[in-house]
């Protein structure tokens, strides 16, 4: 059986009009979520997942959604402690203890210290009530329960307050395939940039859409993206003094690539308006994600890196 293509289209439209909606309410919740994770990466992925299930949400719920911030920040909470209490399949199963780093939970509050050691809910609530600074009520309602667990759980995490070990480095893909694909991002040459995904590789922009396979990546997001980038107007915008439109760099012991972008409406020099993470799977990308509708996690990027931005919004104009 196939799916109508109408039925896509109005889904589509429909995402889009959920992201227009929503927009005033994504930097609170890219805080929360990145103050629950302690990752800018994981932060991103909460709230991508968040705002896709609240999306899906929409067609169970009969009545008005009249608070949609708490709405949202209960539906990250929630899947961040789904998450966290599911067990790791990767993973032996152990009977492990506080003491044990490997069950360690971190989260970093974005604006000062490190939470360890936490329950889920302990955590999530230090962050709603000591981070964003709502009161009881407010935090036993996006957590689904009453004003006295929410004590316990503020006296009991406040208790086990502490900094925490730093965890394990990440996989970094292969320095081969980040420099080849930089040498040939910058070369615009598609058929070698191509040559390095495997056949069966995935590439997302974030927050917009998953594509499959090595030729519908080259013929959609890379093709794009090139063309973009040397875009002025309709005419190719040469290198300027050898700089590259796609350079590596290093957020948080991790390699990235970001994209400078040729200069646009009244700008006089080039900015940084996307990154892009890898996973590398037996010497070829396995993985592509673009940053480019994710201005939260790009401003702590460039920031950290000390790169003009400018961003994109979280949806096409």
């Amino acid at each position: 059986m196939e799916l109508p293509k109408e039925l896509s289209t109005d889904v589509q439209g429909a995402w889009l009009r959920f992201i227009e909606r929503t927009e005033e309410l994504r930097p609170g919740l890219y805080r929360y979520c990145r103050s629950l994770t302690g990752s800018v990466w994981d932060g991103e992925d909460l709230v991508q997942d968040t705002l896709l299930r609240g999306f899906a949400k929409l067609g169970e719920i009969s009545q008005p959604i009249t608070h949609p911030r708490a709405y949202l920040l209960r539906i990250a909470s929630n899947l961040w402690i789904d998450k966290i209490r599911r067990p790791d399949p990767k993973q032996p199963e152990t009977s492990a203890s506080a003491d044990d780093p490997s069950s360690r939970l971190e989260v970093r509050d974005a604006a000062r210290e490190l939470i360890s050691q936490l329950s889920p809910q302990e955590r999530a609530a230090v962050v709603l009530k000591d981070v964003f600074d709502f009161r009881l009520e407010e935090t036993a309602e996006i957590l689904g329960t009453t004003v006295g667990t929410i004590k316990t759980a503020l006296h009991r995490g406040r208790d086990k307050l502490a900094t925490p070990d730093a965890g394990p480095p990440p996989v970094r893909p292969s320095d081969a395939i980040l420099d080849g694909f930089v040498e040939a991002f910058n070369a615009r040459d598609i058929e070698r940039l191509t040559a390095l995904f495997r056949e069966d590789a995935t590439a997302e922009v974030i927050g917009m859409g998953t594509e499959f396979g090595s030729t519908t990546i080259r013929n959609s997001s890379l093709r794009y993206t090139l063309d973009v980038l040397h875009l002025a107007g309709q005419r190719p915008i040469p290198l300027e003094d050898g700089e590259p439109f796609a350079e590596r760099h290093e957020f948080h012991g991790e390699p990235i690539i970001v994209l400078w972008y040729a200069p646009r409406d009244g700008e006089k020099t080039r900015v940084v308006r996307d990154a892009m993470r890898f996973e590398e799977l037996e010497g070829s990308i396995a993985r592509l994600r673009y940053y480019y509708f994710c201005p939260e996690a790009l401003s702590e990027i460039t920031s950290l890196l000390g790169l003009p931005l400018r961003t994109n919004g979280y949806r096409y104009a």
